[in-house]
């Protein structure tokens, strides 16, 4: 015959009442600690988008100025006649391995245009104001009289005035363009 011996099964300590869990008073409080962490991380998230985006359109912005500078400089610099002033635009023949061709630029509702042969395209928008100065033997003009003295200038200064934009201020710029001399 077998016998058995018989455990004894230990208890738990009782507990007092309402110590088995989380009173309510405690959720609602974590509850409302948790709310206001989140709210204050949708503010951290929403400023930070905000900051984003507008670093992104100066540089944008940016990046279309300096694209415009760069062109201007660098039709200016392989000019081979010209260049001629007209009512709102200047216009110069461009030298390149194929030949010359007819470079203009022209300024028309805050927008500076360049035409390229025969291809027109916006350039450089939200400007208030462009101009052009020239440095001829006798100092700096703002208009071209090719009937008193036809030699070419020696350089170019461009001016831009740029409207403000959302996030972005107003703001002028100048850029001297060295002229290539003419053939002896």
């Amino acid at each position: 015959m077998r016998h058995f011996r018989v455990r004894a099964v230990e208890q738990e300590p009782a507990r007092a009442p309402g110590s088995a869990g989380f009173t309510l008073v405690e959720l609602l409080v974590s509850l409302l600690l948790f709310a206001l962490i989140s709210l204050a991380g949708v503010g951290v998230v929403e400023t930070v988008t905000r900051v984003q985006e507008r670093t992104e359109g100066r540089g944008e912005r940016l990046a279309e100025i300096q694209r415009a500078r760069f062109l201007l400089a660098a039709d200016l610099e392989q000019i081979v006649a010209g260049p001629v002033m007209e009512e709102d635009s200047f216009t110069f023949l461009r030298g390149s391995a194929a030949g010359p061709y007819r470079v203009a630029y022209r300024f028309a509702d805050g927008t500076l245009f360049r035409e390229a042969g025969t291809v027109a395209a916006p350039m450089l928008s939200g400007l208030s104001q462009f101009g052009l100065r020239y440095l001829k033997a006798d100092g700096w003009t703002t208009q071209l009289t090719t009937e008193e003295d036809p030699s070419r200038p020696r350089a170019v200064e461009l001016g831009f005035a740029l409207q403000a934009r959302p996030g972005q201020a107003a703001g002028r710029l100048r850029q001297i363009v060295e002229l290539p001399q003419e053939p002896s």
